[in-house]
């Protein structure tokens, strides 16, 4: 996923993401994200600010449109362009997922947004919004989300649940009548002990996704892999393993990565640095007894078949 747009020459960045460096790893699709952040201190007490960073829905609305500005910059210079919507074929194909929400202000805003290319919402981040509850917030699906799923609904894009608070997960199953994903999410049961548990799916929720048609993308974030040590490739494959086994269903899972996430390179599951280093997630899980088949389907296979029985292009 591209969180933030990145730039071209940041080598260094988080996850070591460039348009470069994913064109070099062979990454020919991913969802791109619109995503602001509360200007402020976090949940850690360190103050957060940045270019991205808002203190109203206005300056949040003003800076998911910006947003917006690079990514048509890269589709005209033909770097990029949009799954289902553009006529040509970049390098790199994008679905635009909305991550939080925190810029819509409005229902007109999501079909502003929409208009613009966003295929994917996720309602809340961490701290949670006007729209749900966050993971480390807590607190439901609010009555005005109800009314933006039922508006996403209509514009037949699809819903993601990763930073969803527990009960606004539940929630947006019972109301949402279009296909919901965790984009970037892990196994609890694997994560003992962590401070936001509900950051993580617990074996019900995995079983619902399966059940609803669903798809989960397994997040790369070291901390996300492991508890209280650095995270290794194998911890990686045995959250994948984890999935399957809960919901007997291999098709259900895929690459969510969260490499442009925030969290540097040295974050990834040793040894992986660069997109181009997936290839040691596959060759670990082939080494785990994956077969051929679900290694291509959990690279490429599911989630393009998902969106495109979701269609989305």
């Amino acid at each position: 996923m591209l969180r933030r747009p990145p730039g071209t020459d940041q080598p260094d960045g988080p996850g070591a993401v460039t348009l470069t460096s994913l064109i070099e790893g062979h990454i020919t699709r991913a969802a791109a994200t619109i995503f602001v952040q509360r200007r402020g201190p976090d949940n850690s007490g360190h103050f957060v600010d940045g270019p991205w960073c808002w203190s109203d829905t206005d300056e949040a609305h003003r800076h998911s449109l910006a947003q917006f500005d690079i990514y048509d910059r890269w589709r005209r210079d033909r770097s990029v362009s949009f799954l289902g919507i553009d006529q040509f074929t970049a390098p790199l194909e994008l679905l635009i997922l909305i991550e939080g929400a925190a810029g819509i202000r409005s229902i007109d805003d999501l079909h502003l947004f929409h208009n613009r290319g966003a295929r994917i919402l996720a309602l809340s981040w961490t701290d949670g919004t006007r729209w749900a509850g966050g993971d480390q917030s807590g607190g439901d699906l609010t009555a005005e989300g109800r009314k933006l799923v039922a508006a996403a609904d209509d514009l037949h894009m699809v819903h993601d649940a990763s930073h969803l608070s527990e009960a606004a997960f539940w929630a947006l199953l019972d109301v949402a009548r279009r296909p919901i994903i965790a984009s970037h999410s892990n196994c609890r049961a694997l994560l003992p002990g962590k401070t936001h548990p509900e950051r993580h799916l617990s074996d019900r929720q995995i079983r619902a996704i399966a059940d609803r048609g669903g798809m989960i993308g397994l997040n790369l974030f070291g901390k996300f892999l492991a508890a209280g040590r650095p995270a290794v490739i194998a911890d990686a494959v045995a959250h994948c393993r984890h999935i399957v086994d809960i919901s007997g269903r291999p098709d259900l899972l895929g690459l969510g990565s969260d490499m442009d996430g925030g969290f540097g390179a040295d974050q990834l599951p040793a040894p992986m640095r660069l997109p181009k280093d997936l290839s040691m997630l596959a060759a670990a899980l082939s080494e785990a007894g994956f077969s051929d088949a679900e290694i291509a389907g959990f690279s490429y296979h599911n989630w393009n078949n998902f969106f495109a029985s979701a269609k989305l292009y």
